[in-house]
């Protein structure tokens, strides 16, 4: 069965693709839609019964219109192995140095055109400077709100003297729970998002990598 608004969401798509590909060659530009109207039509088939969600899933395993011209345009001048250039060292190591030793991965990823701007801003952010300087601050982080809780009390002459406390330490229990629950969330946060992070940006690679593959066949 044949999804719904299987058929315009294609024909939106290959409208966009037509039109990011405008400053291609007439020749170049139909080349590159038969394609991809071919691989999105052997893919449906392959689908069954189908969906509308199945169809934008599709589409978006296929790429970005703008990216696939992108590419292209890239290619445009010269076939060299250059131009063929796929997933490299450069992006292997910006991968795995940007959470191990920051400054080193995210210059790669600067350097690398795999990325897009945004992309690269998410990995330089997001990554939190890499797992050195999160486990190096994130125990002073996460410590201060105890470290600058205080109590008092004791005794005067042998009278026993309520203990009174500031800060986290003197809040009600369940206040305190829930602050204790937070700060376990955030930390583990913390450790996962260089990770996170690193699956984002593998996943964005292996488009650039087969939007380049398409655009260059």
């Amino acid at each position: 069965m044949t999804a719904p608004h299987g058929d315009r969401l294609v024909a939106d798509y290959l409208a966009r693709l037509n039109l990011a590909l405008a400053r291609m060659p007439a020749d170049r530009r139909e080349e590159i839609a038969g394609e991809i109207a071919s691989h999105i039509a052997d893919e449906r088939a392959a689908l069954g019964d189908e969906t509308d969600t199945d169809v934008l899933n599709l589409l978006d395993r296929v790429g970005d219109p703008a990216e696939i011209a992108s590419a292209a345009e890239a290619d445009l001048p010269v076939s060299s192995a250059a131009g063929d250039r796929q997933i490299g060292a450069v992006e292997i190591l910006a991968l795995v140095l940007t959470p191990i030793i920051w400054p080193v991965g995210v210059i790669l990823l600067w350097l690398s055109p795999a990325w897009s701007a945004r992309d690269k801003v998410i990995g330089t952010v997001l990554s939190l400077g890499g797992y050195p300087v999160i486990l190096f601050l994130g125990p002073l982080l996460f410590l201060s709100p105890a470290l600058m809780s205080t109590c008092s009390g004791g005794s005067v002459d042998g009278r026993p003297i309520q203990e009174t406390c500031s800060g986290i330490m003197g809040l009600p229990v369940w206040e305190h729970v829930i602050i204790s629950v937070a700060i376990t969330l955030g930390v583990l946060l913390v450790l996962a998002l260089p990770v996170l992070v690193g699956i984002y940006l593998g996943v964005r690679l292996r488009r650039w990598a087969s939007v380049r593959q398409v655009a260059t066949s």
